[in-house]
């Protein structure tokens, strides 16, 4: 009995050991199916990932973490940019692709390109300068911090931007002597109140005070003393009619605006001059009285007028 049955439990032993291999194989064979699915998809979505950050990081290499966060190009600076040139162009937003970009500081509202017969504020503006491409050609913009004001460059326009304040100020007045600084922002004077035209405020000299002058719309001039506690110093009186329309005229013509946001400083080592700050609708400008005569020409204009109004 023994001797029959031996034979019988020795075959069996080898099918139950093949049957696992066989098993073993097919869920290795379907795991391996499975992991090349994957790996055939990967490089695909690899590719958008590395073409998307190219784009939001070109540039910041070698930059620290926190410096590359600080210059990276905003969302909506971009989408303003595709938006602005597909409008241009008739290219679609999703084919114009941001190649480089990097940070500006525009020497005024017209990011550097002024036109004929346009205004442009003279305060220095914080922005961008972003290079668009289809592919096949490029385009240029200059743009402020947010995107809202946008400017696409001539291919004329030279590429050898300034970035800093201290650049843009020296080349603004590479052509002159007298050298603006920026009014730091604490500085500046809130807007005037409605129904003001003008206002200087003078301090420094000898005497150290601060007086404040402020012209009406209706031509009432008035000064105080800052400081004053018994405004014993304050005087009001009207200037004449032809007076007020004249220097409404030259405010016009001879807008602050290019001027707002700039400071033309004393020589240094000067001592007992006097700082003045001069605020309209348009913009504040600030100068010591020694470089009175030195000032661009359009704003000695404006001093001057001014000056013989409160001389009075």
């Amino acid at each position: 009995m023994f001797d029959r049955s031996t034979p019988t439990q020795t075959n069996t032993k080898p099918r139950r050991i093949l049957s696992a291999l066989v098993l073993a194989g097919i869920l290795s064979l379907g795991s391996s199916f499975t992991i090349l699915k994957t790996a055939v998809a990967y490089p695909q979505n690899l590719a958008q990932s590395t073409s998307e950050t190219v784009e939001t990081t070109s540039e910041l290499i070698g930059q620290s973490p926190s410096d590359a966060r600080a210059n990276r190009l905003p969302a909506q600076v971009a989408r303003a940019v595709r938006q602005d040139l597909s409008g241009k162009t008739g290219i679609a937003p999703g084919k114009l692709r941001i190649t480089q970009f990097s940070r500006q500081t525009w020497p005024d509202g017209c990011l550097g390109l002024a036109e004929p017969d346009r205004i442009c504020t003279q305060a220095l503006v914080e922005g961008w300068r972003v290079v668009v491409s289809d592919g096949s050609k490029t385009w240029t913009y200059r743009t402020n911090s947010d995107g809202r004001i946008l400017r696409l460059e001539d291919r004329r326009v030279s590429v050898n931007l300034p970035k800093s304040v201290e650049q843009v100020v020296s080349q603004r007045t590479a052509t002159g002597s007298l050298r603006p600084v920026p009014i730091p922002a604490s500085e500046l004077p809130p807007r005037l109140d409605r129904g003001i035209l003008f206002q200087a405020t003078s301090s420094g000299g000898i005497t150290g005070r601060t007086y404040q002058t402020t012209l009406m719309n209706d031509g009432q001039l008035m000064r105080v003393r800052i400081g004053d506690a018994n405004d014993s110093e304050r005087s009001v009186r009207q200037i004449s009619p032809q007076q007020l329309r004249g220097f409404k005229q030259l405010l016009q013509r001879q807008s602050l605006t290019r001027f707002s946001g700039l400071s033309y400083p004393a020589p240094r080592g000067a001592a007992d001059y006097i700082t003045v700050t001069v605020t309209s609708s348009t913009g504040t400008t600030r100068y010591a009285d020694i470089v009175q005569d030195r000032l661009p020409q359009p704003l000695q204009q404006v001093v001057r007028a001014w000056s013989q109004i409160t001389r009075g």
